[in-house]
């Protein structure tokens, strides 16, 4: 008796099997489209060829990694973060989740050498530094214009027009 049911059970097993390994072949050259569907997800990360991350698309990004320490950003973002090829980041455009302030920051292996932030009620500001405390930073916003220069930490003074 058990020896019939193992003989019916290995045929249709065979025919099951055989018509899925039909099925593949004939639909082996079958070409998804997939160009207007959306993709939902939470986060994307891109790693190199040696498993380092790259890229990183997400909300509520990590904390950022410099010398192989994590450290707190001060609050949470929510974009796209760029590292180099020792995972260490070097840049990102993003949004705060706390005051709604979007940034574009671009970084070098030390510090920030770069930001430009748009907060949510309209102020703008683009800031770059560079060593031995130079440093040059532009502002607009309701209240007026920012422009002010620093050389090796000394304020310059600009001359008005």
């Amino acid at each position: 008796m058990k020896s019939t049911a193992f003989k019916i059970l290995l045929f249709l097993n065979l025919i099951i099997s055989g018509f899925l390994v039909i099925n593949l072949y004939i639909n082996r050259d079958l070409d998804l489209d997939f160009t207007d569907k959306i993709i939902s997800v939470r986060g994307l990360v891109v790693t190199d060829s040696l498993g380092v991350e790259r890229v990183i698309i997400g909300s509520n990004l990590p904390d950022p990694q410099g010398h192989g320490y994590r450290f707190s950003r001060g609050s949470e973002v929510t974009g796209v973060m760029l590292y180099d090829s020792e995972g260490q980041e070097r840049g990102g455009y993003v949004t705060d989740n706390e005051y709604g302030n979007i940034f574009l920051t671009l970084d070098s292996k030390n510090s920030q050498n770069a930001l430009f932030i748009a907060e949510p009620q309209g102020s703008a500001s683009l800031v770059v530094w560079g060593k031995n405390g130079n440093k040059i930073s532009i502002g607009a916003s309701d209240q007026g214009t920012r422009f002010e220069i620093i050389e090796n930490g000394i304020k310059k003074e600009l001359n008005e027009k």
